[in-house]
């Protein structure tokens, strides 16, 4: 699919559009069809890239974890039941 960034020069409004053909889009913030096409970098996927990711969202959910933790312990010290 021909999808592209835009940035409004009317508002700076950026969004995605997808475009067929010889079709112009508009500013769905404004309705200006003044854009500037701006240049995206495609998504690669690699072992490496895929393994960094992994790691990133294990450190992101060990931090959550013991945010829990530490948030159920301060309910149960604070809450006389």
């Amino acid at each position: 699919m021909p999808m592209f960034d835009f940035v409004c020069t009317s508002c700076q409004h950026s969004f995605e559009a997808l475009v067929r053909g010889s079709q112009v889009p508009a500013c769905p913030a404004c309705g200006s069809e003044a854009l500037e096409k701006q240049i995206a970098l495609p998504a690669i996927k690699t072992s490496a890239t895929h393994g960094m990711a992994m790691a990133a969202a294990k450190r992101r959910d060990k931090a959550q974890g013991q945010e829990r933790v530490h948030a159920q312990r301060q309910y149960e010290l604070n809450h006389d039941d």
